[in-house]
C-alpha cells in the first residue's frame, strides 16, 4: 500500500501467491487475481484476504469492475465474469484466438487487449460470447476506458504506437518511437497517459490525438504500469528501479473567463437635446443595460477646445436625462459613450446644440 504522501506499507499472507491484477470492486473491497484464484482484500485488513479458487484463471492478468457490477478478468482465451457477492460462481466465456492481457471497462462494455491476435476486444457484459474485434497489429498490452467517456486507449509496444478507439469507430494510432508504451490510464486532465518502458518517460495523448512526452523519471528506471490517483496525481511502477513514482498537477486547463460582451450606444444620436444658459438635457438609449454613461460636452470655439465637462452616471433605464452645469454661450458637440467595467464603446452617439442668451 502506498499513501498519497509516498509512504509504502507491505502486507503478507500465505494466501498471496504471485498476485497480478488488482482493482477496487463495487463492494468497496480490493480484488486481486493470481494463478488459480481471486482474492477479496478488505481495505481495513489487507493482511487477511479471502481466497476463492478459480480454475479458469490459469494465466492471471488484470481485473476490472464492469458496467454490470461484476468483476471481469481474462486468462488466455477465457473472459471470466466474477460476481463479487459469490466469486465461486464465476463463469468463463471462450474468445477464440484471444491471449488476454489488460482489461478495462466503460459505461456499457468490457475491453480487452488481445496480445495474441493483435486486436482490441469489446465485449457486451450481457452477451460476452459475441464480442467485437478491432484489429490493430503489433502486440497490445494494456487498454483503458472510463465510464461516461466514449473513447478507449491502448498501448502497443509491438508497433511502438499508442492508440484510441472513439465511439466504436476505426482504431487511430499515433507513433511513440522506440518508447515501448505499455500501461495506460486516464488522467485528471482528461488525457491518456502511458508508461513508456524503453525511454523511461511518460506519453500523453489527448482525446483529439495530440501526443507529447513528459520526462523527469530516473534514467533506465523502466516505467511499465500506470494509474490515476487522488488529488490529480499519476502513480507509475518503475520496474527496473524497483520504485514507485508519483506525478502531481495533472489537472484540466482552466479556460480564461469569457470576455463580457461589448456594450454599444444606439446608433442614432441623442433623440432629444434641450439647452439654455442654465444647462443642457439629453435623452438617449443603450443597446444593453444597465450600463455606465460617459458624457463629453465640448464648446466649439476657434482655437480653444479645452472647455469640457465630463460626468459619470449610472442609469437603470434608457431615458433618464443628463444635466450639465451652467453653460456659456456658444456651439457645443454632445457625445455619449457606454461603459461596462473596463470596456468602453468606441463609437459614441453624438449631437450638436447651441446655447444662446435668454
Amino acid at each position: 500500500m502506498t499513501t498519497p504522501a509516498g509512504v509504502v506499507t507491505e502486507f503478507d499472507s500465505a494466501d498471496y501467491s504471485n498476485p497480478i491484477g488488482i482493482t477496487t470492486g463495487p463492494d468497496g473491497n480490493l480484488w486481486v487475481t493470481q494463478p488459480g484464484a481471486v482474492l477479496k482484500v478488505p481495505p481495513a485488513t489487507p493482511g487477511a484476504p479471502v481466497k476463492t479458487p478459480l480454475a479458469s484463471i490459469v494465466d492471471a492478468r488484470a481485473i476490472t469492475t464492469g458496467p454490470d457490477g461484476n468483476l471481469w478478468t481474462g486468462s488466455f482465451d477465457q473472459l471470466i465474469k466474477i460476481p463479487p457477492a459469490a466469486p465461486a460462481t464465476a463463469t468463463a466465456t471462450t474468445v477464440t484466438g484471444m491471449s488476454a492481457r489488460g482489461i478495462s471497462a466503460d459505461s456499457d462494455s468490457v475491453w480487452i487487449a488481445d496480445f495474441g491476435s493483435q486486436r482490441i476486444v469489446q465485449a457486451d457484459p450481457a452477451n460476452p460470447a459475441t464480442p467485437t474485434f478491432f484489429n490493430i497489429g503489433g502486440t497490445p498490452q494494456e487498454v483503458a476506458g472510463s465510464p461516461g467517456l466514449n473513447q478507449v486507449a491502448f498501448g502497443n509496444p509491438g508497433s511502438q504506437t499508442v492508440g484510441r478507439i472513439t465511439n466504436g469507430g476505426a482504431p487511430q494510432t499515433t507513433p511513440a518511437p522506440a518508447a515501448d508504451p505499455t500501461g495506460v490510464t486516464l488522467g485528471g486532465d482528461d488525457a491518456w497517459w502511458f508508461a513508456q518502458f524503453a525511454t523511461s518517460n511518460l506519453g500523453r495523448l489527448t482525446q483529439a490525438g495530440n501526443y507529447t512526452t513528459l520526462g523527469g523519471l530516473p534514467a533506465a528506471s523502466g516505467p511499465r504500469y500506470i494509474t490515476s490517483g487522488p488529488g490529480n496525481t499519476l502513480w507509475v511502477g518503475l520496474e527496473t528501479a524497483n520504485k514507485i513514482a508519483r506525478v502531481t498537477g495533472v489537472t484540466k486547463t482552466t479556460p480564461p473567463p469569457a470576455k463580457p460582451p461589448e456594450t454599444t450606444i444606439d446608433s442614432a444620436p441623442p433623440n432629444k437635446v434641450e439647452a439654455g444658459r442654465k444647462g443642457a438635457k439629453a435623452a438617449f438609449g443603450f443597446s444593453a443595460k444597465p450600463a455606465m454613461a460617459r458624457f463629453d460636452c465640448a464648446l466649439k470655439r476657434k482655437g480653444n477646445r479645452n472647455d469640457r465637462e465630463q460626468e459619470l452616471a449610472k442609469f437603470s433605464d434608457c431615458t433618464s436625462p443628463a444635466k450639465y452645469r451652467k453653460l456659456r454661450k456658444g456651439k457645443y458637440t454632445f457625445k455619449v459613450r457606454a461603459t461596462v467595467g473596463a470596456l468602453t464603446d468606441p463609437s459614441p452617439a453624438r449631437d450638436k446644440f447651441k446655447v444662446v442668451a435668454r
